[in-house]
């Protein structure tokens, strides 16, 4: 990917995170830093890490953001919930649920109870806190898909849909992000955290997403902090031209 190009008033839209597949206490130390340093929005990080990063954070306007990862669906709901609940006990503002792959391929007409059980659960779980439902945008198959997965997370009143997970070398596009923006704006409620694919080639890409949000939802919405871009930290750093972690 060619240099990202990002304006500075621009920061406090910026989720960052780091590599969850390689996650450790100097990955982390050097995500916390990064976030306070240069006042961005957010950081997300797993949600066993939580009330250490709280800790740090704790006289800094950085929110903190704990995923609890049931990808592979093998949690069961009360785990699921307990989770949540601990996140938000221990610090989290938001809890990003990583949600498993069925939930990508909706048909309105006849909802799977498992969907319905799960995203009740998750909403019960949050309480006052955001939650934030990783929906795979490059796994959605068709328009009615996207269409379903924002019927659902409307239903439960679902903080956020975040446009893919970081679990996969293949996150979201313009194209995908605009597509969500179009069966959102009608919502007034559900907002949008973009992560995304590091491999494109438009430098631009955060800035393209940032006025795009403004575009389609408008301003007031943005400036509500209903739209995020997750950024790598690994590029952010690049960017500001700081050794990376």
């Amino acid at each position: 990917m060619q240099e990202l190009f990002l304006k500075k008033e621009d920061f406090k839209y910026i989720n960052l995170y780091a590599n969850l597949k390689e996650f450790d206490d100097f990955a982390l130390i050097g995500l916390c830093k990064t976030a306070v340093d240069n006042q961005v929005g957010s950081i997300s990080v797993k949600d066993e890490y939580v009330e250490n990063v709280w800790k740090w954070l704790e006289l800094s306007d950085v929110s903190l953001n704990s995923i609890v990862n049931n990808f592979d669906g093998n949690m069961s709901l009360d785990e699921v919930f307990r989770r949540i609940k601990t996140s938000c006990n221990k610090g989290a503002d938001v809890i990003e649920v990583f949600v498993p792959p069925f939930f990508f391929d909706v048909d309105i007409e006849n909802i799977p109870s498992k969907m319905d059980e799960c995203l009740q659960a998750i909403a019960e779980a949050k309480g006052v806190k955001k939650v934030k439902i990783s929906c795979e945008s490059s796994f959605l198959k068709t328009p009615s898909n996207l269409k379903g997965v924002v019927y659902l997370l409307s239903k439960y009143k679902i903080d956020y849909l975040k446009t893919a997970s970081g679990l996969f070398s293949s996150n979201s596009t313009i194209n995908h992000l605009n597509a969500i923006f179009e069966e959102v704006k009608s919502t007034q409620s559900l907002g949008v955290d973009f992560l995304f694919d590091n491999h494109l080639s438009n430098g631009f890409v955060i800035d393209d997403s940032i006025r795009l949000a403004k575009s389609l939802i408008g301003v007031d919405r943005v400036e509500s902090k209903q739209f995020m871009v997750s950024c790598f930290v690994k590029d952010f750093n690049t960017l500001l031209g700081k050794s990376t972690c």
